[in-house]
C-alpha cells in the first residue's frame, strides 16, 4: 500500500516545501505562494491532479489534518485564508492550479 508521501508526491512537496512552519516567507497567502513561485506553477497539473484525488476519497477533516500537520509537516492552517477545513484548502489549490495548468 503507497503511503501519503508516495500517492500524493507533488501535494507532499507543495506542504513540505512551501507550506512549512514559516510558510508566510513564501507569501501571505496561498494565493500568493503560487503567484510567486514557479516550480509550483509548473508543477501545477500534478499538484491539482492529486488534490482532487484526495477529495474524491473523501476523508474526514481530522484524517487531513493528521497527514498535512503530523506526515508533511505543515505550519498552513485553513483559518490563515479564512478557509472553513482541508476540504476547501484542496479545492482553493485546486483552483490556483487551474490557472497554470498550461504551463506544464
Amino acid at each position: 500500500m503507497e503511503t501519503p508521501e508516495e500517492k500524493y508526491n507533488k501535494l507532499s512537496y507543495l506542504f513540505n516545501y512551501y507550506l512549512h512552519q514559516d510558510w508566510t516567507i513564501e507569501g501571505e497567502t496561498l494565493s500568493e505562494v503560487f503567484e510567486k513561485n514557479t516550480v509550483l506553477q509548473s508543477l501545477s497539473g500534478g499538484i491539482k491532479r492529486e488534490a482532487e484525488a484526495l477529495l474524491a476519497e473523501e476523508h474526514k477533516n481530522q484524517h487531513l489534518d493528521d497527514i498535512f500537520f503530523g506526515r508533511w509537516s505543515a505550519g498552513y492552517e485553513p483559518e490563515a485564508d479564512g478557509l472553513d477545513d482541508w476540504h476547501h484548502v484542496l479545492r482553493e489549490i485546486v483552483r490556483y492550479c487551474d490557472r497554470y495548468t498550461e504551463v506544464e
